[in-house]
């Protein structure tokens, strides 16, 4: 721990080196050090938690050794000379690059290379794009694909069966690979969940919610809204596919919106996602109902939430999170082979904001 804070990493070969014992006891230590939360686990060894982005200087982890200053302090490694990752993401939009964002940030100090590819959610390219990547050199695959089951988030078969070390990236591995193939996901059952239980105890009993559509994280979120809200009480679901204008938000749109939840007399709208609770909001939500008094709005995501006006109270995904344990469990494959399979749901968050408040109506 003492070189871990004055270097922000340690490495297993030094400490076998420094200490006089074999590699499975500092394997084992660097375990008992990450399960506490004190250090987490690296290609080679193990860093501080938090202390390592691209600005920040640090002993690098990699197979050739932590780069050294003149005065003999460590510095991040040049890019290449750590692991080479492959990553595939549906789209390079907001979502997936906070994701990838975070991917970054965990490779740069092991001078890791990160080769990307983008499907554009067409599923048909996704396994020739995949083989491109390996042929780029990339030792592990983080993988986002387009989901086989757009309801359940289950990818498609080949995933399961590349000649590389992979973690799946908010997608889960179908039967009967699911015992062998590790995923990090976000729990987002949850995140609609935890959004409900904000709104009730604020007094709401009459919830509404609007999704994207027929997408994966849609679905997660509906099924956790649906099982959050009151039993008994007739849930009100809207998708963008009711809304003939949808995606882009006129002002009869929203006004077409504002009667479905009047007449079903709710008092709070969960939107997924926060573009869309945007996009409302500039259409003019807030001069058709009071908010929050008459609406409450929570928002799905948090990319743009805090910017609006009001200022959106939101769920909040943890995209660079994400990105950062599935490259942590990529390269412990690599390190390992034979390490378990890894099945890790991470929760979101909720900001609380001036768009939710206890109704008036």
């Amino acid at each position: 721990m003492s070189q871990a804070r004055r270097d922000g990493a340690v490495r297993v070969a030094d400490m076998v080196t420094q200490l006089g014992v074999s590699d499975v006891t500092i394997r084992r230590d660097l375990d008992a050090l990450v399960s506490q939360g004190l250090l987490l686990k690296v290609h080679g060894g193990a860093m501080l938690p938090g202390s390592r982005t691209p600005e920040e200087p640090t002993a690098a982890l990699t197979p050739r050794g932590p780069a050294v200053r003149a005065d003999g302090r460590g510095q991040p490694a040049s890019e290449g000379s750590g692991p080479t990752i492959g990553v595939l993401v549906p789209k390079s939009s907001y979502y997936f690059k906070s994701m990838v964002d975070g991917i970054r940030a965990t490779l740069a100090p092991l001078g890791g290379r990160l080769v990307l590819a983008v499907s554009d959610y067409a599923p048909e390219r996704e396994p020739d794009l995949a083989k491109n990547l390996l042929d780029a050199g990339a030792e592990a695959l983080l993988l986002a694909p387009a989901a086989a089951d757009r309801h359940t988030g289950v990818a498609a078969e080949w995933t399961c069966t590349l000649p590389a070390p992979t973690v799946l990236l908010e997608r889960r591995a179908p039967q009967p690979h699911a015992a062998a193939v590790s995923w990090v996901r976000t729990a987002h059952e949850n995140g609609a969940a935890l959004a409900v239980r904000h709104l009730q105890d604020l007094g709401h009993e009459r919830i509404a919610l609007f999704t994207r559509g027929d997408t994966p994280t849609a679905y997660s979120v509906e099924q956790g809204w649906r099982v959050a809200v009151a039993p008994g009480l007739e849930p009100l679901c809207i998708s963008g596919r009711d809304l003939a204008g949808w995606p882009r938000w006129e002002r009869e749109d929203t006004r077409r919106l504002v009667d479905r939840l009047l007449h079903a007399q709710a008092t709070a709208l969960l939107c997924h996602s926060d573009e869309d609770a945007l996009a409302l909001l500039q259409s003019g939500l807030a001069e058709l109902v009071a908010l929050p008094g008459e609406l409450s709005v929570v928002a799905y995501d948090d990319e743009f939430a805090e910017f609006a006006s009001p200022s959106l109270t939101a769920v909040c995904p943890p995209k660079r999170h994400v990105g950062r344990l599935a490259v942590q469990s990529a390269l412990d494959l690599l390190n390992e082979p034979g390490a378990p399979t890894r099945h890790i749901e991470i929760e979101p968050t909720l900001a609380v904001r001036d768009s939710t408040s206890a109704p008036t109506r």
